[in-house]
């Protein structure tokens, strides 16, 4: 079963075994297509220092205006208090912290145990690149790294696929 979307060149299709992919026709052999998924989060490993501390800044692929959570806990960046970043001497602050903070550069600073990872969630949507076939189709599968059920959109250059 297929459902067709922007005329016979782009269909959502029911797989033998239960699995959903799209199939994007009439391409050229090689091409490589934009595939935006505008809902998707994304996770980084982040480790704090002999401290506690997880300074986070913004990056080309993870921008602190998107950060969700760290560990698991929401964080709200309009609530934090504006701080000095002290320094970290032989495991332990110049100044103590005990929560959460905002640095006058913009890092975001979580107080955690020291010497731990954790992962840091952003929002923002997930990019990724597919390329056609030498029979000029493209097929969009579902991945752990883009699963559907959490994002469910998907962007093929300015064409929607709910």
């Amino acid at each position: 079963m297929a459902q067709t979307y922007s005329g016979n060149t782009v269909h959502k299709v029911m797989r033998s075994n239960g699995s959903a992919q799209v199939i994007v026709a009439n391409r050229t052999p090689g091409e490589r297509l934009s595939i935006s998924y505008p809902g998707a989060t994304s996770t980084r490993r982040v480790t704090a220092n002999a401290c506690g501390l997880v300074v986070l800044r913004d990056g080309a692929s993870s921008s602190l205006a998107d950060l969700v959570s760290v560990d698991g806990a929401p964080i709200n960046q309009a609530t934090l208090p504006i701080q000095l970043l002290p320094r970290c001497v032989d495991g332990n602050l110049e100044e103590p912290r005990s929560a959460n903070f905002k640095t006058g550069a913009g890092e975001v600073v979580i107080v955690k145990t020291p010497n731990t990872v954790y992962e840091a969630a952003y929002g923002g949507g997930r990019d990724r690149n597919v390329t056609a076939n030498a029979c000029g189709f493209a097929a969009i599968n579902e991945s752990s790294t883009y699963p559907w059920d959490s994002n469910p959109t998907i962007m093929i250059g300015a064409l929607l696929i709910p």
